[in-house]
């Protein structure tokens, strides 16, 4: 069995869990058992995983496991199965339900997201309107968790509930010199008959990463890989249990603007690169070979380094640019200031000053301050005309986006791969990418399926763009080059680069 190991699926996630999700797709599509491992408790991950396409079997999480609940399978609970006394009096509303007595507040039902009047939480009020106790129920169907408030507001105890009600969980909180919560004591109840106790939700999650591993048939070759390096690595690395151990590098090792061979290695992977690190580990997977090659050179160790892209080009059928939405630019990701979207913004304006009916739609999320600086800058350059630029939010599924666009900018200044870039060649979008560390440099073929720019030359990108859109030929051409080349990105060459691995 093959692990990905991370903190948590959201409702938006970042490229780390959308390289898992096509992952283990992959793994399945080529018959390899394989899940997603998440350490965050979320009653409403169920739910949430269906959203991406993938499958109850391809995600187990740690309180899942210790609830023995993780293929649980049940109705969500809906507002009339708590059975609130009808003596109380009840406010109405789509997202959420109160009922007081008199004056006084006794609690609020909040409803699952997409939902109608199914339970998400419910939480209860004393006397003087603090919050005092807070009941989480699993989509899947019953209560799951109790959460208990001091009159600071702060949270100081939580119970884990199984289906049946029996507590599996503890979790003791102190307040720190701040007045913030932390967690000081873990208490897992009764696991293989015995009492167990953690101080904090890491050391936890290490044990369960062995008790899962123990757990799994032919446990001798199972590998966990950590993927989300600042929650993920120190477990993977003090494994106690027998299990081959690897290291997948999301982002790039150093930090921007870094000389990547002999600059300071980025905080989240100063102690895995280290001497002692790499003897933790089995192996170091990156998704571009440049970043192979710096490493090993940076690195000079025998601990092998596996290069897999983790992006997979999509198999899809291909669409004409003439049945695409005429001049139509697209950006895919995070809205965020290393992604310079500050500058895809500028970029556009100067390619709308000469292709007048040009668009341009960013899809994704971003800190909500940075999202209103970029919404601001818009406002400036005078591109608040309605329809011309607009921010479409972060969305599930979006191949339909990249069907109808017909070009796609990428301005940002590092990464370890953008797997936004090899979707949309996938679906036949050139591509114009500074040319950063890693990725754009081993997609784009220049002149072919888009074009390198220098880092941070708007004017360049601009004008690399307008010639493009005010020729249907070459825009035709780079499009049909963008899905012939894509085939080194395919399911089959990225299942080839992970046999290798294997």
């Amino acid at each position: 069995m093959d692990y990905f190991v991370n903190q948590y699926i959201m409702s938006q996630n970042s490229s780390v869990e959308h390289a898992e999700f096509a992952r283990v797709k992959l793994f399945k599509q080529f018959d390899q058992p394989a899940k997603i491992v998440t350490r965050d408790f979320d009653p409403l991950l169920h739910a949430t995983i269906k959203k991406f396409g993938i499958d109850d079997d391809q995600v187990v999480n740690m309180f899942d496991f210790f609830a023995k609940t993780t293929d649980y399978q049940g109705d969500p609970v809906s507002f009339d199965d708590l059975r609130i006394s009808e003596d109380y009096q009840f406010t109405t509303g789509n997202n959420s339900r109160t009922f007081s007595d008199g004056g006084h507040l006794v609690g609020e039902v909040t409803f699952a997201p997409a939902t109608v009047a199914k339970v998400q939480r419910v939480d209860y009020y004393d006397a003087a309107g603090n919050l005092s106790l807070r009941e989480q129920y699993d989509i899947r169907g019953y209560k799951s968790e109790e959460e208990y408030f001091g009159q600071d507001g702060q949270i100081h105890y939580q119970a884990l509930y199984r289906p049946d009600q029996t507590k599996y969980l503890e979790r003791f909180y102190v307040q720190s010199t701040e007045n913030t919560p932390i967690n000081s004591l873990n208490r897992l109840i009764g696991y293989q008959g015995r009492d167990r106790f953690f101080d904090s939700i890491d050391d936890l999650f290490a044990f369960f990463l062995d008790e899962l591993n123990t757990a799994t048939p032919g446990r001798q070759k199972n590998t966990f890989i950590a993927d989300r390096p600042a929650m993920a690595n120190s477990p993977v690395m003090g494994m106690q249990t027998k299990a081959r151990k690897l290291l997948w590098l999301p982002i790039n090792h150093i930090d921007d603007g870094v000389d990547p061979v002999n600059g300071m290695i980025s905080g989240v992977y100063s102690q895995p690169l280290s001497g002692p690190g790499l003897k933790q580990i089995d192996g170091i997977v990156v998704m571009t070979a440049i970043q192979k090659h710096d490493l090993e050179k940076r690195l000079n160790t025998k601990t092998p380094i596996y290069q897999v892209s983790g992006g997979i080009a999509p198999d899809v059928a291909k669409v004409p640019m003439n049945n695409r939405v005429n001049h139509q630019i697209i950006h895919v990701g995070r809205l965020g200031w290393d992604k310079q979207i500050d500058q895809v913004l500028q970029v556009f304006k100067q390619i709308h000053s000469q292709v007048s009916d040009a668009t341009l739609k960013l899809y994704g999320y971003g800190d909500g301050a940075d999202v209103e600086k970029f919404k601001q800058q818009v406002t400036d350059l005078k591109l608040d005309e309605p329809g011309l630029v607009s921010f479409e939010g972060y969305r599930p599924d979006i191949d339909n986006v990249y069907d109808q666009a017909q070009l796609y900018l990428d301005c940002a200044r590092i990464d370890g791969q953008p797997l936004a870039d090899v979707e949309a060649l996938g679906h036949g979008v050139p591509v114009l990418a500074y040319d950063y560390n890693y990725g754009p440099r081993e997609l784009i073929e220049d002149g072919k399926n888009g074009k390198l720019i220098k880092l941070n030359d708007v004017a360049t990108m601009a004008s690399e763009a307008v010639k493009l859109l005010k020729s249907k030929r070459k825009l035709q051409d780079a499009s049909d080059q963008a899905y012939e080349l894509s085939a080194r990105s395919s399911a089959e060459a990225v299942w080839k680069q992970w046999e290798s691995v294997k």
